[in-house]
C-alpha cells in the first residue's frame, strides 16, 4: 500500500515550504531531532566507557556481595521497564527523531546460568509502538499506534574473566513470535475526518478552492480510534529476531541492575499498515534487575561434618544430672534417683534398683530373682515345679546373681534336687553329658551327682579348672534334666 493510499487528501494546491510549526504530542518526550541525537548519543558513550571500565578493573567491587561457591544457582528472575521506539515506513525521513514517539513498555524473564559467560533466557514484552507525521513532513501526515505482546528464547553472552567484575557487559540475541494490532487517529473526537492543507492547517474539508471559503481548522485528539486492517488481509502475528547489548551491574550476590538497548527485527512490514520493500523494525531502551535464586551445594564439611565435643560433653541422654561420659547406667527411665556414678539407687544392693524392687529391703547376701524377692528354698521349690530354672536362669534370677553365683545357693539346689530324687516318681532316664560339661563327669559314670556339681563350683571358685559361670547354670539345669 503506497502512503497516499491511507488518508484521502488534495494536492493540487499543495505548496512546498519548508515551515516548522508547534504540534501536539501526547508522548513522554517531545524534543526535537539535535536534542535527540545528543541524548542517544549520550547513552551509547556512557554503556561504552562502563564496558570499557568494567573490562580493565576486574576485581571492582565487594566480592562478598558475590555468588560464593558453596550455592548453585538455580535460576534468576528479571523484571524491567523501558521505552520503545518505531522504525518502518511512517515516519521515514521525518525531521523529527524517533524518540519524541516513545510508548512504555515492560518485561519479564527467567535466565539460567550455564556457565559463567553463557545464559539461557525466556523473555516476555509487553508495550506500544507509535509514530506520527508531523507539519514539516510529506503529506498526508500518516499516524499509527499499535500494542505490542512477544515472547523470546535468547542466549547471553557476558563478557567477564575468571575474578569477579561489578560491570559485565553483555550481548544478547535470540528469535522469538510477537502480535500487534495497528490503530490509526484518523477522526476528531467529533466524528470528523482530518485533512492536511499545504498551508500546515489541519481541516474538517479537502483542500480545494471552493472549501477555503468553508472548511474551518481542527485539532487532533491522538486518540487511536480506527484499526488498520484485519487478519483476513495481513496476520497480525510474525515472528522476531532480537538483538541486545547491555552492561550488568553486580549489586549483591544475589541482584543485579541492568542497563540496555534492544533492537527487534521482526518478519512483517505491516506494523504501521504501510507496504513497502523493507521489514519494520523496534527499540526497546530498558532498566531491570534480576534476582538470583540459589541452592546450598553440600560441601566435604557438610558431608562429613566437624563434632561438637563441647556439645558431646554436655549430654544426657537420661536427663539424671549426670553427663554421658561420667554416666555408668546412661539410659535410666525418666525420673528415677540415681548415685553419683549416674545408676539407680539399690538399697538392699541385691542388684535390682529400688524403682523396680518389690522387697527393697531384702536381707543382706540374699540371691533374688529378677524383681528382687529373696529366693528361699519355698521360693526355688515353686520355680522348680515351674521349670523355670529349666527354662533360664537369666529370666529367673537378678543380673547380680548371673554375673557371681553363689556357691552355697547352688548347694542348696543341689541338695534340693537330692531331696527330690528320693521319690522315685521324680527319677528319669539318664541323658548323656554334653561335651562342655563332661569335665563335671569327676568318677566318670556318665551322671553328675550333687557332690560332683558342689566339687566343680568350689574348683570353679579357686580357678583351678577352665569353667566359667554360664556353665555353672548349665550344670545345674543338666543336673535338673538328667
Amino acid at each position: 500500500m503506497k502512503k497516499n493510499e491511507l488518508f484521502s487528501n488534495s494536492k493540487d494546491d499543495l505548496k512546498k515550504m519548508n515551515l516548522l510549526i508547534k504540534f501536539h504530542n501526547p508522548s513522554w518526550l517531545a524534543l526535537n531531532k539535535i536534542q535527540i541525537h545528543k541524548l542517544f548519543t549520550a547513552l551509547l558513550f556512557l554503556l561504552l566507557t562502563l564496558s570499557c571500565f568494567s573490562l580493565s578493573a576486574q576485581n571492582y567491587g565487594d566480592p562478598s556481595l558475590l555468588q560464593k561457591n558453596k550455592k548453585k544457582e538455580i535460576i534468576s528472575i528479571g523484571a524491567g521497564a523501558g521505552v520503545l521506539t518505531f522504525q518502518g515506513d511512517v515516519g521515514k525521513g521525518s525531521q523529527v527523531g524517533d524518540y519524541s514517539y516513545i510508548r512504555s513498555a515492560f518485561s519479564i524473564s527467567l535466565e539460567k546460568y550455564l556457565n559463567r559467560n553463557l545464559s539461557v533466557s525466556l523473555n516476555v514484552l509487553k508495550g506500544k509502538i507509535a509514530r506520527d507525521e508531523k507539519s514539516s513532513d510529506n503529506i498526508p501526515k500518516l499516524n499509527f499506534e499499535s500494542p505490542i505482546t512477544q515472547i523470546a528464547i535468547s542466549g547471553t553472552f557476558l563478557m567477564q574473566g575468571k575474578k569477579e567484575q561489578f560491570l559485565i557487559p553483555f550481548i544478547t540475541a535470540g528469535i522469538g513470535f510477537f502480535m500487534f494490532n495497528p490503530h490509526a487517529d484518523l477522526l476528531d473526537k467529533n466524528g470528523n475526518t482530518y485533512y492536511y492543507w499545504g498551508d500546515g492547517s489541519t481541516r474538517n474539508m479537502p483542500e480545494t478552492p471552493l472549501n477555503i471559503f468553508y472548511a474551518y481548522n481542527i485539532d487532533r485528539d491522538y486518540k487511536y480510534e480506527t484499526r488498520l486492517g484485519t487478519s483476513s488481509e495481513f496476520p497480525h502475528n510474525a515472528m522476531v529476531v532480537p538483538v541486545s547489548y547491555g552492561i550488568k551491574l553486580k549489586l549483591t550476590s544475589r541482584c543485579d541492575a541492568n542497563l540496555g538497548f534492544s533492537y527487534h527485527f521482526t518478519f512483517t512490514d505491516y506494523l504501521d499498515y504501510v507496504k513497502s520493500k523493507a521489514n519494520d523494525k523496534y527499540f526497546f531502551t530498558y532498566a531491570s534487575c534480576t534476582w538470583h535464586i540459589f541452592k546450598k551445594v553440600k560441601t566435604e564439611e557438610d558431608k562429613n561434618p566437624t563434632v561438637n565435643f563441647a556439645s558431646i560433653d554436655k549430654s544426657d541422654a537420661d536427663g539424671d544430672g549426670i553427663p554421658d561420659l561420667d554416666d555408668l547406667c546412661p539410659y535410666n527411665p525418666k525420673g528415677v534417683l540415681v548415685d553419683s556414678k549416674g545408676c539407680p539407687i539399690d538399697s538392699d544392693n541385691d542388684g535390682v534398683p529400688d524403682y523396680s524392687d518389690k522387697e527393697p529391703h531384702s536381707k543382706s547376701g540374699a540371691q533374688v530373682n529378677t524383681d528382687g524377692i529373696e529366693l528361699t528354698k519355698e521360693k526355688l521349690a515353686e520355680l522348680k515345679k515351674e521349670n523355670i530354672t529349666v527354662a533360664s536362669h537369666s529370666d529367673a534370677f537378678s543380673d547380680q546373681f548371673n554375673k557371681k553365683p553363689s556357691a552355697e545357693f547352688l548347694k542348696e539346689i543341689a541338695a534340693m534336687e537330692i531331696e527330690a530324687r528320693k521319690n522315685p516318681a521324680n527319677t528319669s532316664a539318664n541323658k548323656p553329658i554334653p561335651s562342655n560339661l563332661k569335665i563335671s563327669d569327676w568318677n566318670k559314670d556318665g551322671f553328675i551327682s550333687p557332690e560332683e556339681i558342689t566339687k566343680t563350683i568350689e574348683a570353679f571358685f579357686d580357678g583351678s579348672i577352665d569353667f566359667s559361670a554360664e556353665q555353672i547354670h548349665k550344670i545345674i539345669d543338666f543336673f535338673f534334666e538328667q
